[in-house]
């Protein structure tokens, strides 16, 4: 048979096959897409890597507790510092409220956290000007200058000063450095109407002495809170008055801790314009 001919008589290719398929494949590919791409608004995007170049919360807020029926009034002295952010954080966190005795050059040196004291509802209170012992306790009326001295900062700084005026000595009030004044100085404290208030209770963070079995800062500050707050148990209707250093980085790390168990220990956090004291 002739080559040409065989040739001639096989069937012959469908021409439109290949584009058919071709265009099947793209209606396919494409179709696929369409189906696997989220339509926005409606499907959970993917999780993205932690963007840790910005402040990330660790924990989720803690509901206080509202049935509380102790108060204790936690206090902070010599701030503001660089600490004292983390401190409002933390206090946010468990829904409390502290007072803060502020020394008046550093409230010129951090205005802008001393404005956050008063923004999320704590109190501004004075720990004099300078904490100088010698400039503070040279006179009452040294003292006092010290006071208007701080006022006039506060007031700078954050428009205006509390209504009721809360004073702590530097040291406290039994310190030796104020034995010769200090019945003068709460003289003129009350005819100013301001109140003075030390603590009976804290964690130790000023005093070291105390440590006798090498802890750590963070285990010797909570031991001592621990014990202290023991004091108060058979006396529930004792004000508690609990002082802390937000200069002491060792009392900002236990704090979370504090806060949940005095919680649970049924305390309700109070500021000291509240204190009975003021009658």
């Amino acid at each position: 048979m002739d080559e040409n001919k065989e040739k001639k008589n096989q069937p012959a290719g469908n021409p439109l096959l290949f584009p058919i398929l071709l265009l099947f494949a793209i209606y396919v590919a494409v179709g696929y897409v369409m189906h696997t791409e989220a339509v926005p608004g409606t499907e959970t995007p993917p999780p993205q890597p932690p963007q840790t170049e910005q402040p990330v919360q660790t924990a989720a807020p803690v509901k206080r507790s509202t049935n509380g029926t102790r108060s204790i009034y936690l206090t902070f002295d010599d701030g503001p510092c660089e600490n004292t952010p983390r401190v409002l954080d933390t206090l946010d966190r468990y829904g409390a409220k502290a007072t803060f005795f502020t020394v008046g050059m550093y409230v010129d040196r951090y205005p802008e956290t001393t404005k956050e004291i008063v923004r999320r509802g704590n109190l501004i209170a004075c720990h004099t000007y300078t904490h100088d012992y010698e400039k503070c306790y040279a006179s009452a009326d040294a003292f006092i200058a010290e006071t208007e001295k701080w006022k006039r900062s506060v007031q700078k700084t954050c428009g205006g000063v509390p209504p009721r005026l809360c004073v702590r000595f530097p040291g406290g009030s039994t310190t030796k450095y104020a034995a010769d004044v200090r019945d003068d100085i709460i003289a003129q404290l009350n005819a100013s109407g301001y109140r003075w208030f030390d603590w009976n209770a804290g964690d130790n963070d000023k005093w070291p002495k105390g440590n006798t079995k090498g802890l750590s800062d963070t285990e010797y500050f909570m031991q001592s809170y621990k014990e202290c707050m023991g004091w108060f148990e058979d006396t529930p209707d004792v004000p508690v008055v609990f002082l802390f250093h937000d200069t002491e980085e060792g009392s900002v790390d236990i704090l979370p801790d504090v806060l949940q168990d005095l919680i649970n220990r049924g305390y309700n956090f109070r500021l000291l314009d509240e204190h009975p004291d003021w009658g």
